[in-house]
């Protein structure tokens, strides 16, 4: 017996939509690893750069221009750092970030919070946080509070415009910015608890 060839009409033929799919495929893997590789490589200083020209944008705005009042610290609440035999160790007027675009942006840009005022992010589960200071030219103290509201972290002046990671040691539920110095300044202790009410 033979071997029976199929005939030329009958040859298994590759789809195109194969062929395609398998293109996009390719590129978006591809696009996927240079801009891990981009983002990677990111400079410091032009982060520096950028966020001094939105300082610069703000000062020329000074005016009344509604960008440079978005720049400006609002007062959503007020928060009390309280010791653990409940007395107040200082209280301090903070703008709330509770959503993720508010989060993401934080204090980047802002060239001056006053020694009572800070940033509130509220998130909405309790995980370990890890926090950068990209585009954010003022030292802070970061103050990590479990769901619990007690504190069990603090990161203490952190360095400006740097893309290191700032984390927590513990899971945490609110985070609170402040200036540098400031727990030190006040005895804000990890193990403190924090309460607020927003106005």
């Amino acid at each position: 017996m033979t071997k029976n060839n199929p005939s030329p009409g009958r040859r298994n033929k590759v789809s195109p939509l194969i062929i395609i799919g398998g293109s996009v495929l390719i590129l978006a893997v591809a696009f996927y690893f240079i801009s891990r590789v981009m983002i990677d490589q990111r400079d410091p200083e032009v982060s520096r750069v950028l966020a001094e020209q939105s300082a610069e944008r703000h000062t020329e705005d000074a005016g009344g221009n509604d960008n440079a009042r978005s720049l400006e610290m609002r007062e959503d609440a007020t928060l009390s750092f309280l010791a653990p035999d409940g007395s107040v160790r200082t209280t301090v007027g903070i703008e709330i970030a509770e959503d993720e675009v508010s989060r993401t942006q934080g204090l980047m840009g802002r060239q001056h919070i006053g020694e009572n005022q800070g940033m509130l992010f509220i998130f909405p589960d309790e995980d370990f946080r890890s926090f950068w200071m990209a585009n954010t030219p003022l030292p802070l103290d970061i103050i990590f509070v479990n769901r619990g509201k007690k504190i069990v972290t603090i990161q203490r002046n952190t360095v400006p415009y740097s893309e290191e990671s700032v984390p927590s040691t513990a899971p945490a539920t609110y985070v609170v910015e402040v200036n540098a110095g400031f727990a030190d300044r006040h005895g804000v202790a990890e193990g403190d608890m924090v309460q607020w009410i927003r106005k």
